[in-house]
């Protein structure tokens, strides 16, 4: 989903001041109505929403559905600009980065009212619809759930003589497979692509030591020195050689260093699996979970993503019906598969189950495997979330290019991070 390219600043105040213009009124009568719904990702998750969206409108044939798209930077961009101008989708994939900053300018609706009548939520899994409420209002009900995964070329580990990842293996096991599988190779392919500048990864790896990113009051929920940790152990992997240098680890428009072939392993949402992906890899990869500090896998049950609905949305009754739609219904299930990870509805999830082939089994075998060991996502994050996802990877390129220490660049970071935070 483009995650290391996440447009920084996009929802700026002046960008979302949501007034009267957004719409409002009523729900365009009886007549025959148009919505619109926008998401990000692949072009496959694109293709696997729209041959649902086809199936609500044959279903509903006095609603009219049009669709868009795009990667999650130019996505965030295009809706901020879009709520300014009063023109948002009726309904919306959200990012919980964004979802606070949206909520409190009331851009979104409260969709608590509407649960359990026009949009069920009885068998949506409760261990992940924290991330759609703020107090006791629901802007965002959870797409799927979705865990982060490492992703790895089996054989490669394996000829370079490298012990394959496991339950309870360790960030040094990891450094120690890495580095033997780029010296394997004369470094034509670095056992890892550096994990140093995306903050989700660094989420995990506070979470094994039981921190998060954020308190409950919205402060940081890391030191300084936490940041210098991280950042000198992704150091440790670049000198070595064991992870992707540079030059190789920055944004390319034909993929990450795993998808170009010049690195043997990634972190990822499980969530942003195609059923396809391993053709584009020869076939040749595989799901472990990342290494850990200690016992703890640091490992969350979160959606990977929400469903908003517009609050100035003048169809209203179309676009909850839309939004149930996607939630619930079971032949919508089967269309969507694993698209957005596991799906939120228990039901269809079991219904899916004997279904899934190819990547969307792997992926389904690797939360089952993990599933004993994850735990509650944590609450909305507060304003400011999405800025410092884009900061900390801003922050960190002075370091993989050898610009600055990871104490002194982590100094930096901080200090705007906490400016950032207290707005």
């Amino acid at each position: 989903m483009g995650i290391r390219t996440v447009i920084a600043g996009a929802l700026a105040a002046g960008l979302l001041a949501v007034t009267a213009a957004c719409g409002g009124g009523g729900d365009g009568g009886d007549g025959p109505v148009t919505i619109r719904f926008s998401w990000w990702g692949s072009d496959q998750r694109a293709k696997i929403t729209n041959e649902a969206v086809r199936l609500f409108m044959k279903k509903n044939p006095g609603i009219k559905v049009v669709t868009s798209t795009a990667i999650y930077d130019a996505y965030f961009q295009k809706l901020a600009t879009e709520t300014a101008g009063g023109n948002a989708p009726d309904v919306m994939q959200m990012s919980d980065r964004h979802l606070r900053e949206y909520a409190e300018r009331n851009a979104l609706l409260d969709v608590a009212p509407h649960a359990g009548k026009e949009v069920r939520t009885a068998d949506l899994k409760k261990e992940v619809m924290g991330l759609g409420t703020l107090g006791d209002k629901l802007y965002g009900l959870p797409l799927g759930q979705t865990s982060v995964v490492m992703v790895y070329d089996p054989v490669l580990w394996k000829k370079a003589g490298a012990a394959e990842p496991k339950p309870g293996w360790t960030w040094d096991d990891y450094f120690e497979a890495a580095k033997r599988i780029s010296d394997s190779t004369g470094r034509k392919v670095y056992g890892a692509g550096d994990f140093g500048g995306i903050e989700s990864w660094f989420k995990i790896w506070l979470s094994q030591q039981g921190k998060g990113l954020y308190t409950a009051d919205g402060r940081l929920g890391y030191t300084e020195q936490d940041v210098v940790s991280w950042w000198e152990m992704a150091t440790r992997f670049r000198k070595a050689g064991a992870s992707t240098p540079g030059e190789i680890t920055a944004v390319n428009p034909a993929g990450s260093p795993l998808a170009r072939k010049l690195s043997a392993s990634e972190f990822q949402p499980d969530s942003t699996i195609a059923p396809d992906a391993w053709k584009g890899y020869d076939n040749d990869y595989a799901l472990a979970p990342p290494p850990q500090v200690g016992s703890d896998s640091g490992l969350y049950a979160e959606p990977p993503m929400l469903l908003s609905v517009n609050a100035r949305t003048r169809q209203k009754a179309a676009a909850l019906k839309l939004t149930d739609f996607v939630m619930n219904d079971p032949e919508a299930a089967k269309i969507l598969g694993m698209s957005r990870g596991l799906p939120a509805n228990q039901a269809n999830r079991r219904a899916i189950a004997p279904t899934v082939t190819g990547a969307w089994k792997q992926v389904y075998e690797y939360q089952e495997l993990i599933a004993d060991g994850v735990k509650l996502g944590p609450p909305a994050p507060p304003k400011g979330a999405g800025t410092l996802f884009s900061l900390f990877d801003k922050y960190y390129q002075d370091v993989m290019y050898d610009k600055a220490t990871p104490a002194d660049t982590a100094r930096r970071y901080y200090a705007e991070a906490q400016q950032v935070l207290e707005g």
